[in-house]
């Protein structure tokens, strides 16, 4: 018992000497197209969000998308998320070289999102694979603009035995 309370004790006096962190959430995933319009439609299209947002300038142009069936959806889907867009950013060229940073999207069926994303003007960099033997499949696209855009689509849930 005592090492339980010395335990404790020390997890609290280091918690204390932590500095206090301010309530992070994420606000957004900013991503370039040299045609900013069209690379969101291809959003739009290919994983079903809405624009939420458009500022314009005349250097640049920069779209919010959220998901939802209808922009108003997304209005309330982005309010109860506090954001999380997909932002959409002018820039010079299509030419991204990183293919580190990226977009991760989660998916419910594979097939349909990448069928989809092909139909939108995407492309797959890597099929869908399933990982290992977890039952989670992740796929690696690329938008117009040569934006990575990974898809990961959970294990299915087993079927309940059924009652008979």
């Amino acid at each position: 018992m005592k090492s339980i309370i010395k335990t404790v004790a020390i997890a609290a006096l280091a918690c204390l000497s932590l500095p206090a962190l301010a309530d992070v959430s994420l606000n957004g995933v900013r991503v370039g197209a040299k045609d900013s319009a069209a690379v969101a439609k291809f959003y739009q299209a290919a994983f079903g969000m809405q624009e939420v947002q458009r500022i314009q300038t005349p250097q640049m142009l920069e779209i919010m998308l959220n998901f939802g069936a209808t922009p108003v959806a997304a209005q309330a889907t982005r309010a109860a998320r506090d954001g999380s867009d997909i932002v959409i950013m002018s820039r010079p060229a299509d030419d991204s070289k990183d293919v580190m940073p990226h977009i991760v999207l989660n998916v419910t069926d594979m097939a349909a999102t990448v069928k989809a994303l092909k139909a939108a003007g995407g492309t797959m960099e890597r099929e869908p694979f399933e990982f290992g033997k977890t039952g989670i499949f992740i796929g690696m696209a690329i938008d117009p603009a040569g934006n990575h855009v990974e898809l990961i689509q959970q294990p299915k849930a087993a079927a309940a035995p059924s009652k008979k």
